[in-house]
C-alpha cells in the first residue's frame, strides 16, 4: 500500500476517534460559526443535522458583559436558569465548561438563597449580582461537594442574578465586586 494511502487512513481514523469522543463527552468547545455568527454543534454540521430547537439557537446567542474599571469588557456566553427546575439543576452533572462560558441564574426578585455545588465536576467562581446590574459578592474556587459534606454558599448581600463560571475567571480577569455586568438575552 501507498505511504500517502496509509497516512491518509491514519489521519482519517484519528479525525473519526476524535470526533466520536467530542461527540459523547464534550471534552473541547469546539462550535463552528457561520457568517451570521450563528454556531452550531460540530457533529451536526459534519452529519448535515438540523439544530436539536429553537432553545439550542437562543442559547448560543445570550451572554453577559462584565465591565471593568479599565475601559474593558469581558464577554461570557450564557445559559440561562430562569425557573426553578433550571436554577436547581445548575450546571450539575457538567464535566467540562469552556473559558468564557458560564450559566446565569434569574430570579424573579431580590433574594438570599444559598448555593450548593450537589453533583458537581468542575469548581465555580460564583458572581452575586444585584438588580441594578452590580456584582455584590464573589465567592472564588468553589468545590464541589464531597460524599459526606456539603456546604452552603451564602451572599453577603441580596441578589437578583447569579453568573457561575470556572474557577479562577475572576482572579485571571481582575474581576471585583461593584463592577457592572449588562446582559444581552434573547
Amino acid at each position: 500500500m501507498n505511504n500517502h494511502l496509509k497516512l491518509l487512513i491514519y489521519i482519517g481514523t484519528i479525525v473519526g476517534i476524535f470526533l466520536l469522543v467530542q461527540e459523547k463527552f464534550n471534552l473541547f468547545d469546539v462550535k463552528l460559526i457561520d457568517k451570521d455568527g450563528k454556531s452550531e454543534r460540530l457533529m451536526d454540521s459534519i452529519l448535515g443535522e438540523e439544530s436539536s430547537g429553537e432553545s439550542n439557537e437562543q442559547e448560543g446567542n445570550d451572554y453577559v458583559e462584565i465591565y471593568i474599571p479599565n475601559g474593558l469588557k469581558i464577554k461570557v456566553m450564557v445559559e440561562v436558569a430562569d425557573s426553578e427546575e433550571e436554577r436547581s439543576e445548575g450546571l450539575s452533572s457538567r464535566r467540562y465548561l469552556g473559558d468564557y462560558d458560564g450559566m446565569l441564574f434569574i430570579f424573579d426578585g431580590n433574594v438570599n438563597h444559598p448555593f450548593w455545588m450537589k453533583d458537581m465536576f468542575l469548581s465555580l467562581d460564583i458572581m452575586f449580582i444585584d438588580a441594578q446590574g452590580f456584582i455584590v459578592d464573589i465567592k472564588s474556587d468553589q468545590q464541589p461537594c464531597d460524599e459526606v459534606y456539603c456546604s452552603q454558599i451564602y451572599s453577603r448581600d441580596s441578589y437578583r442574578y447569579v453568573l457561575e463560571v470556572n474557577s479562577g475567571f475572576c482572579e485571571e480577569n481582575e474581576i471585583e465586586v461593584g463592577y457592572s455586568v449588562v446582559q444581552y438575552l434573547q
